[in-house]
């Protein structure tokens, strides 16, 4: 049977469009143009392009420059099944069924959800794990360089003391390089210590000064010898960095990892880890320390102690243990504000490391 679509003709060399008219007959189209034949062919030479709302569709014509556009969209259907496209057919009523366009919105929003909450975190600890050494040894001397120059000072630690601490620490992990084991004065940075991506370990002086015991440097140690192991600073960067890495993956643009990690050493230096990833490194120090004798405790007092001078510092000196937390949020130099989102959930920490006693 016979039937007839109205529509329109560019030919594709100029920008005129002239009417036309297509008729359908017997597996064959006869094209029109401005009331003439223009062209006949079969339904194996022609391309129908996919339904799209209500917007005009195009034919093309094999070995044929031009197309002819239409928006009888009934008698396009009718085409369109002629030529085996039911498919595109069964596509377009799912897009146009409010059921099926409310249920693609929450899987997609889901699929989204799932990307952020499951695949971003494996996702980086797989990459963190097979980024090159080099790659790993560049970022963290761009790190050192920037802290030496804008934060740290020279430590004022005897040769003799950092011995001590080397030879301790060596004791407590034998198969950590320990030539990667730095000290300096803290300066801005105050009481802190933190690993870089290439494993060297900064302890400050203040932190030492703190410590009423080498094995509480020990169970700092043990700490960032956790982040060191799961390659925490390496994940939270990737991780904070989702949507670059995404679209890295996608272009193939796979050096912009490497950009990314030179170009951020103030970031390694700012970490604020997350609950997971210092939860990890707690309990890699508490076992490092149960298997070679010493009391978790002296984790928790560590803590404790970090805690309690970060607080002081922030109220320009506390004289007890039980400064207010009024004075404490009124303080004008934010440093314990600053100090608790780079060490975040010190209380919960605590906590847990004493219920591990």
């Amino acid at each position: 049977m016979q039937y007839i679509i109205q529509g329109k003709w560019q030919d594709g060399a100029t920008s005129a469009v002239s009417p036309a008219e297509l008729r359908c007959l017997d597996g064959r189209v006869y094209l029109s143009v401005a009331g003439r034949e223009f062209l006949r062919a079969p339904h194996s030479q022609l391309t129908l392009s996919p339904k799209l709302g209500r917007t005009p569709r195009y034919l093309h014509f094999a070995e044929q420059p031009g197309q002819f556009e239409s928006d009888d969209h009934e008698q396009l259907d009718r085409l369109s099944r002629d030529l085996g496209g039911g498919g595109y057919a069964f596509i377009h009523r799912l897009e146009n069924h409010l059921g099926m366009v409310v249920l693609a919105t929450v899987v997609v929003a889901a699929l989204i959800w799932g990307y952020f909450t499951w695949g971003v975190p494996v996702g980086s600890k797989v990459l963190a794990e097979r980024l090159p050494a080099d790659l790993l040894d560049r970022s963290a001397q761009e790190t050192l360089t920037f802290l030496e120059e804008f934060q740290f000072e020279e430590t004022a630690l005897s040769a003799e003391r950092q011995q001590e601490i080397r030879d301790s620490f060596h004791d407590f992990a034998p198969q950590y390089p320990i030539e990667k084991l730095r000290f300096y004065g803290g300066g801005s940075q105050g009481a802190n210590a933190f690993a870089l991506p290439d494993g060297t370990i900064i302890f400050t002086d203040e932190i030492i000064a703190l410590a009423d015991t080498d094995e509480e440097l020990l169970a700092v140690f043990g700490h960032e010898l956790g982040h060191v192991a799961h390659r925490h600073s390496l994940r939270h960067v990737i991780q904070g960095s989702a949507i670059s890495l995404t679209l890295a993956l996608i272009t193939g643009e796979v050096s912009a990892l490497g950009d990314l990690l030179l170009t951020a050493p103030v970031v390694f230096t700012q970490l604020s880890y997350s609950r997971q990833f210092e939860l990890e490194s707690d309990d890699y120090a508490v076992q490092m320390l149960r298997d070679r004798g010493h009391s978790p405790q002296a984790l928790a007092d560590m803590l404790t102690k970090l805690y309690q001078s970060k607080r002081c510092e922030a109220v320009n000196g506390c004289d007890t243990d039980d400064e207010s937390a009024a004075d404490v949020e009124s303080a004008g130099d934010g440093e314990w504000l600053h100090y608790l989102s780079t060490h975040p959930h010190l209380e919960e920490r605590i906590s847990l490391t004493r219920d591990r006693e």
